[in-house]
């Protein structure tokens, strides 16, 4: 009898082991495959997030190359256009046969030709400003700055923290795009009279810090434009981050920080 119920207990706890370690192994099978599926999910979450960068990327360059075509047609075109026409009315404008009325209209019309052929100009360089090719975003921004100061009026206050490097093309074009829809945006929209545009250059990454004193924005109250669009979507093809102000008090501000990736000129 003894012998008998040593067997029983002897099975017993083997049973009871067995279905501990069956337990056991469920248990980490379970875990494994949670751990495994995670990782997949991840893996898939980034190659997703890898092929939206690079559709995002190629949309951009898609753009700048149509910035680029209509730039060369402006300046090789409509401004080559304007400045014959000026040539020939200045040529006019010689003749010892007209009268004063014909010559107070030709001096007229050639400075209108001629404030048509800046504003081509300017129009030209702002879609392919080759000055951030040759010298770089801070020169790039204070030559995009300059032609907006209409002080006391308007006044836009750029300072520099840090030393100036020259990094991607990719990141240099983005910024300073985002900058111009930025100014675009308070000059048409807030009624500000002051902007202050900080660019920091830290160890690792990039900081543009923007504010207006105008009438402010909120994200919340209003649907995005395009423009805002815009600036969202180049700062998410450079892996970067933006931040928008406290909406509640006056002005609107950005905040924003891009990886700094530096690059020989």
């Amino acid at each position: 009898m003894g012998t008998q119920e040593s067997d029983i207990i002897l099975i017993f706890i083997s049973s009871a082991l067995i279905t501990v370690i069956l337990a056991a192994l469920v248990v980490v099978f379970v875990v494994v495959y949670q751990k495994k599926n995670v990782a997949q999910k991840l893996q898939l979450q980034e190659l997703e997030n890898s092929r939206q960068r690079q559709m995002l990327q190629a949309t951009i360059e898609g753009q700048e190359r149509e910035r680029k075509r209509l730039a060369k047609e402006l300046h090789d075109g409509i401004g080559s256009l304007l400045s014959g026409l000026k040539l020939n009315l200045s040529y006019q404008q010689g003749n010892a046969g007209i009268s004063k009325d014909q010559a107070s209209f030709l001096a007229e019309a050639c400075e209108m030709i001629q404030e048509s052929i800046t504003a081509v100009r300017t129009a030209s360089h702002n879609l392919l400003p080759a000055t951030l090719e040759s010298f770089g975003l801070v020169q790039a921004l204070q030559e995009c700055i300059e032609p907006l100061q209409k002080p006391p009026s308007f006044f836009i206050h750029l300072s520099i923290t840090g030393e100036p490097l020259r990094f991607s093309s990719e990141a240099e074009l983005g910024l300073l795009r985002v900058v111009q829809e930025l100014l675009q945006n308070t000059i048409r929209h807030s009624g500000a009279t002051r902007v202050n545009i900080d660019l920091r250059f830290v160890s690792e990454h990039i900081r543009l810090l923007y504010a207006d004193n105008g009438s402010g924005f909120s994200l919340a109250m209003n649907q995005p434009g395009l423009g805002i669009k815009n600036i969202y979507s180049r700062i998410e093809a450079l892996q970067g981050e933006i931040e928008f102000g406290n909406q509640s008090v006056q002005g609107f501000s950005a905040s924003i920080q891009i990886p700094l990736t530096i690059s020989t000129p």
